[in-house]
């Protein structure tokens, strides 16, 4: 004896197959299981493309940190530890510090330092060290969020990263063009070239 049939025509079959799947999609959660689901076959089959930097920026990270190797002192204290950078003339904080990380124009404050350029070597290792230390940062909290996400989502948001990054540093190298025309900008020509 065989089994016996469940349904007596095929339409029947179909017609119940499309009620289960109804009733299975209405429960709770169902539609972020299906999401999970879907994005993990998705990035089986998905050719993950890491791009890479140009060879310009290529070079400039291998350069040394410091135009001058007598202050790497400064850039491992301040990549690691918050404080003011104590000038002859002025303190340089934090504060100074965030101002210099972005587009011009800087603060009065720092581009008016009486001895800026004497003390360009100090001040440069000093940013180099925030800078690293921002970066660590960063790159901490990527790999905390790496660990949390599928490998899909993570990418796509990397690439957007990459691409947001990129534009700074074109917006950057137009802004030092700009800047090097006009001899009265030094201070901030080489803050802008250090970004």
């Amino acid at each position: 004896m065989g089994r016996k049939s469940k349904y007596r025509t095929p339409e029947e079959r179909k017609m119940a197959r499309q009620t289960q799947r109804l009733e299975r999609s209405l429960k709770p959660g169902a539609k972020e299981i299906r999401r999970m689901q879907n994005r993990k076959a998705y990035a089986k089959h998905k050719v993950v493309v890491v791009p890479v930097p140009s060879e310009a920026i290529q070079t400039l990270s291998a350069m040394e940190i410091s135009e001058d190797s007598g202050y790497e002192h400064l850039c491992a204290h301040y990549s690691t530890i918050k404080g003011p950078l104590e000038l002859p003339d002025a303190t340089l904080t934090n504060a100074n510090f965030q101002n210099m990380a972005g587009h011009p124009p800087y603060s009065s404050h720092i581009i008016n330092h009486p001895s800026f350029e004497k003390n360009w070597e100090l001040i440069s290792a000093a940013f180099h060290g925030y800078a690293t230390r921002i970066f660590v940062s960063e790159q901490t909290q990527w790999l905390d969020e790496g660990t949390n996400r599928d490998r899909t989502s993570l990418s796509s948001e990397l690439t957007k990263q990459y691409e947001h990054l990129m534009a700074e540093w074109e917006t950057f190298g137009i802004e030092l063009r700009e800047l090097g025309k006009d001899p009265d900008t030094l201070p901030s020509e080489l803050i802008v070239f250090q970004n």
